[in-house]
């Protein structure tokens, strides 16, 4: 497992040939792939030794278009434009193009554009997004140290490269259904409930 930054090509390199890349986001440190590789997904699930039938959210940047795979109405683009950038994963509906791996089926995929600087510029380098996941062994508590994440997989030949770098919050990411009439929150973290219903059922002036 070679380590590396975010600027270093080789990172690049890892997750266009469908390899995993262990990152740290604003948050706790992840493993990632890239998300249109069927091949890749199972490297994912692999490594982290997760069941293959559990949805992986996709990481992306602000400059990727999701209304082109996502259902994105006037109010979850009103949460994206307030929220993100930020540690808050949306649950949407995802359209027929969208890859398999995304949603399994379910027709919903979690998306989430991290805060983090350097993270976010590296996502912005790549022609795809990514399916990130949190860097631990299924069941086993998240990680966000390099020295722990390195530890776990250093053996694994599915993870090719670990980015050193540091996590800023132990606070996990406020997951929300948007994919009724209001929104669910599944998961709490730093962005509540009633500061996502207040922007998504906000009326446009």
């Amino acid at each position: 497992m070679d380590i590396l930054s975010f600027k270093d090509s080789e990172a690049r390199q890892i997750v266009d040939h469908g390899y995993v890349l262990a990152l740290p986001t604003e948050t706790v440190y992840g493993v990632g792939v890239r998300w249109d590789s069927p091949e890749a997904y199972e490297r994912l699930v692999k490594c982290k030794n997760r069941r293959p039938d559990k949805p992986i959210a996709v990481m992306t940047s602000v400059s990727f278009d999701l209304n082109q795979y996502f259902e994105i109405t006037p109010n979850i683009q009103r949460v994206i434009d307030k929220f993100l950038p930020g540690p808050l994963t949306i649950l949407v509906k995802a359209k027929d193009n969208a890859p398999y791996q995304t949603h399994l089926g379910t027709k919903v995929a979690g998306i989430r554009i991290p805060g983090k600087k350097d993270l976010l510029e590296f996502l912005g380098s790549l022609p795809f997004p990514l399916q990130v996941t949190s860097a631990n062994l299924s069941g086993q508590p998240s990680l966000s140290k390099f020295e722990d994440v390195q530890n776990v997989f250093k053996n694994s030949p599915d993870v090719q490269g670990i980015v050193k770098g540091n996590c800023e919050s132990s606070v996990p990411t406020t997951v929300v259904d948007l994919t009724g009439d209001k929104p669910i929150v599944v998961r709490e973290g730093e962005i509540k409930l009633n500061e996502i219903q207040e922007v998504f059922f906000k009326e446009d002036l």
